[in-house]
């Protein structure tokens, strides 16, 4: 394993780490095994952003002995209502889901507190302001319960705002080759001489230079940068996909690896078979590597595109929505009979859809939530 530091931490992190989304459901076994596998190779830096208590305990059973060995990040402000994901800037149930996370990890410290999914200016202003989700960070890591604290977000005016703040050690930010691509003919130089280029839209309404000004900003001000959706949802490796961008997993870590500020990258792992595919990075040669093949016409053709993070969550009728949308994306390279019966296990179903539009609202991706519900119900019938 390779490591690099952590920002202002001062730790050493392995530049591959795990993200824990994709076992929220997994069963305890799996949890372990994946787990096992990350460790015993050298991997000390999980993100768990997840309330739900059952992912908590297999974690808490998979570490036991092993606490000392990896760097974990709590989100602030993950929390469920009515069983479902949701997002809270209420301070004591902010609180109750900390102390929850230490109790089922089985320990008495998280190492980065982050301030979970702050996207809008507005929320930005809540968060950071007097008596928000910051004041009770900076408590509770005055009673020893975090050591560092981070935030978590999709937007690059409200990270880039809290990266410069001084008030956060660690960044947690989407990138991914999709997302940051250059123009096939323009470089760094040429597109700060070309106003036009300065316009060029990306999924959060900025533009290329301002995604790299935020990367090199974490690099000035210290802060580490810990990517996810490296793999973009899994979309980069499926042929014909909307980005025209076709990589392995070591290609698409080689690429994040490489851009400014990043110190570790948590991909979604649901199994040990995908979590050796991260870790083939460390043995890969320099030709598995390479990623210059990628078609760089394409500039954020992943736009609307859902990156399965839940975060529309929660739904007024319970519908997962992200399960729902890759379930459904999935059935439309090829539908099989496991595909339909995971649908078909689904306690709410895309027809549940009243079209409220609350999902959409909160969706960082700007993904248009109720057209892929009526394309669920085409292909599943309900």
């Amino acid at each position: 394993m390779e490591y690099r530091k952590l920002g202002r931490t001062g730790i050493d992190v392995s530049i591959i780490g795990l993200g824990a989304e994709y076992l929220e459901y997994a069963p305890k076994d799996t949890v372990v095994s994946v787990v096992n596998e990350a460790v015993d190779n050298g991997v000390n830096y999980i993100d768990l952003f997840m309330a739900s208590p059952n992912v908590r305990d297999n974690f808490g059973i998979a570490l036991k002995d092993r606490r000392h060995k990896v760097m974990v990040a709590g989100h602030l402000g993950a929390v469920l209502i009515n069983d479902q994901y949701s997002k809270t800037r209420d301070n004591a149930l902010a609180e109750s889901y900390v102390n929850d996370l230490l109790t089922r990890l089985q320990t008495d410290y998280i190492d980065v507190l982050m301030l979970h999914f702050v996207d809008e200016p507005d929320d930005y202003e809540s968060v950071f302001g007097p008596k928000g989700l910051l004041e009770l960070a900076l408590s509770l890591k005055k009673e020893g319960k975090a050591r560092f604290i981070g935030l978590s977000g999709h937007y690059v005016p409200t990270a880039l705002k809290a990266v410069n703040s001084g008030k956060i050690d660690v960044l947690l930010f989407p990138v991914n080759a999709a997302f940051d691509i250059l123009p096939a003919d323009m470089d760094m130089d040429t597109m700060r001489q070309d106003n036009s280029y300065n316009e060029v839209e990306t999924t959060d309404d900025t533009s290329i230079l301002q995604r790299r000004e935020l990367y090199h900003a974490c690099v000035i001000q210290d802060v580490g940068l810990v990517a996810m959706k490296i793999y973009a949802a899994g979309r980069l490796f499926v042929k014909d996909n909307p980005s025209n961008i076709l990589l392995t997993p070591v290609q698409c870590i080689n690429y994040v690896l490489s851009q400014p500020g990043v110190c570790t990258v948590v991909p979604g792992c649901k199994n040990v078979p995908e979590m050796k595919a991260a870790l083939a990075f460390l043995d890969a040669t320099d030709k598995e590597k390479d990623y210059s093949s990628i078609d760089i016409n394409s500039v954020w053709k992943l736009a609307g595109s859902c990156m399965y993070c839940n975060h529309c969550l929660p739904c007024p009728v319970s519908i997962d929505i992200g399960m729902v949308s890759r379930i459904t994306d999935t059935a439309k390279y090829g539908m099989t009979e496991s595909v339909l019966s995971e649908y078909e296990a689904l306690l709410a179903k895309a027809s549940d859809c009243t079209e409220c539009g609350v999902c959409a609202e909160r969706c960082p991706f700007k993904v248009d939530v109720i057209t892929n519900m009526m394309q669920a119900v085409d292909i599943f019938g309900k």
